[in-house]
């Protein structure tokens, strides 16, 4: 990752343009803004970006249990795609994981931060296997807001095609997600109902919360404090990086 704002000055200005023609359509608009615009400037959004790095979370009912709240530190660059995150809060306080085909092949590298499975040092993990997908409703190669992006605006188009609930036309709503300022608009399908969430200036993901037929929540996703097009290298994804704890 760049070192101290020297580094980030010659991607200010892409990043500067970017927040501004997503903050010009909102306040160009009355009110909150349509579902399909919404959808619309955020995927354009992600389409400018190169890299980013924020905090997230993530709490998932798995085998009918809801597990403890997951919070992590999160690096994802589109080109190579590549994935590092670090837990910060316990259960798994220190954990650090990299996700980068590119480098180490389809496998995820991961250390935990204690316990009995931390004196076993840095594994490979087949990342479709039983132990990465343990307590986990996801595979890691869904993890980050590419693909989540992706997937919404798949979502869409297949919705906007139904007359019946014109999802393009809905208004969406105003929310305040953990200190982010939002609009959030709804997926409702026959067994769940998925909240999307977007920053209001950023035009990017602050959480996604799934809830089932009888609506109580399954899974929510949360992210904030995020830094755009910072540089990141591939220094960022491996785990020889002196600054990580593999």
């Amino acid at each position: 990752m760049a070192d101290g704002a020297g580094g980030l000055r010659p991607l200010l200005p892409r990043l500067v343009v970017a927040v501004a023609l997503c903050a010009a359509r909102s306040s160009a608009e009355s009110g909150a803004p349509t579902v399909e615009s919404l959808v619309r400037r955020a995927i354009d959004a992600a389409g400018r970006l190169d890299d980013y790095t924020c905090t997230s979370t993530k709490q998932e009912k798995v085998d009918g249990k809801m597990l403890p709240e997951e919070t992590f530190v999160l690096k994802q660059r589109k080109q190579p795609d590549c994935l590092y995150l670090k837990w910060v809060v316990e259960p798994y306080k220190n954990r650090e994981t990299i996700y980068c085909p590119a480098r180490y092949g389809d496998k995820i590298r991961v250390h935990e931060g204690s316990g009995v499975a931390g004196w076993f040092g840095t594994l490979s993990v087949d990342p479709e296997g039983m132990l990465a997908r343990r307590n986990n409703r996801h595979s890691i190669r869904e993890a980050g807001i590419f693909h989540l992006l992706k997937v919404v605006g798949e979502r869409f188009e297949l919705a906007r095609g139904d007359s019946e609930h014109a999802i393009g036309q809905r208004t969406s709503i105003e929310a305040d997600v953990h200190g982010e300022p939002s609009y959030c608009f709804s997926f409702d399908e026959e067994a769940t109902k998925t909240e999307i969430c977007l920053h209001r200036t950023l035009c990017l993901p602050t959480r996604v919360k799934t809830f089932d037929g009888s609506g109580a929540v399954i899974e929510t996703y949360t992210w904030a404090h995020y830094h755009l097009s910072v540089g990141l290298t591939d220094r960022d994804f491996d785990v020889g990086n002196p600054a990580y704890g593999f």
